[in-house]
């Protein structure tokens, strides 16, 4: 005598059981996935301002920043009177924009840093502050210092054509 219990499943009970199982399983992972989509955080549309820094020279171009928890990143560029790039880096918090990031001078093949304070404005216009550069050429003791206004740039404003315009600044 066998006194082990069989069960006695039909073939379609067995596709119907695996067929709710594996549905199961997909409702806890699509619920998962969407959990899990739902908590990264949206990428802020990055702010372009029109940027003109008064300093050994004036330059002109433009800065595309972003603001996530009180970090600031973006790019700038600046246009005339010589190109020069950086990755913008710093903190915003109670109004004030503390920038500190490497820039390149393309022109004369050069790297160094410059620093940037800049209130915002309360209302959508233009925001002001200093800056101080050193690098291509420049130590603390002759750093470059000036002044640097923002100015929103609007939305529908065309793209303005990269160039340049003027004398090269004296990098001694």
């Amino acid at each position: 005598m066998n006194f082990s219990p069989r069960l006695s499943v039909s073939a379609p009970e067995v596709i119907m059981f695996r067929c709710a199982a594996g549905s199961a399983i997909l409702g806890v992972l699509a619920v998962a996935g969407l959990s899990a989509q739902a908590k990264k955080p949206a990428t802020p549309k990055p702010i372009v301002q029109e940027v003109t820094i008064t300093a050994d020279n004036v330059y002109t171009g433009t800065m595309e920043m972003s603001i996530v928890a009180g970090k600031v990143s973006g790019t700038m560029l600046l246009t005339s009177p010589t190109e020069i790039t950086g990755k913008i880096a710093g903190t915003s918090k109670a109004g004030e924009l503390d920038l500190e990031f490497p820039f390149h001078m393309s022109e004369n093949n050069c790297d160094g840093t410059v620093k940037m304070t800049i209130a915002l404005a309360a209302s959508p216009g233009p925001s002001k502050g200093t800056m101080e550069a050193v690098g291509c050429g420049r130590d603390e003791s002759n750093k470059v210092t000036g002044t640097v206004e923002l100015k929103p740039v609007p939305a529908d404003a065309p793209a303005k054509a990269a160039g340049r315009g003027g004398a090269t600044p004296d990098a001694r």
